[in-house]
């Protein structure tokens, strides 16, 4: 089992069995799992399946990509990359990274 899993049951006292390793797994994993589902907006099934699984809009975060300057992009990215996450000299190049990623799927959209 993962490492994180070892030390979840480690920290809460848990005996660390088969089963309890892979609850704390799961309990991970529900906590950290992102889904992308991407859709068109013009076509009929984006519409249909609006009507049809009301929870697309009520339980999720619809984001409408949209033509950004590249400046604005990599200082979005500063700032939300700021402390969290210690990528010594790579950092630059991740944040540069958001702004092509953002990019690309702009224009495959």
């Amino acid at each position: 089992m993962n490492k994180i899993a070892r030390r979840d049951c480690q920290d809460k006292g848990i005996e660390q069995t088969p089963i309890n390793l892979f609850n704390q797994y799961l309990l991970a994993v529900k906590k950290n799992i992102h889904i992308v589902l991407a859709m068109s907006q013009m076509s009929e099934t984006f519409k249909s399946n609006l009507r049809n699984f009301p929870s697309l809009i009520s339980c999720n975060t619809i984001d409408f990509f949209s033509e950004w300057p590249e400046d604005a992009l990599i200082s979005v990215a500063r700032v939300q990359m700021s402390d969290k996450i210690d990528l010594g000299n790579y950092k630059e190049d991740v944040i540069k990274m958001f702004s092509i990623i953002h990019k690309s799927v702009e224009a495959m959209s």
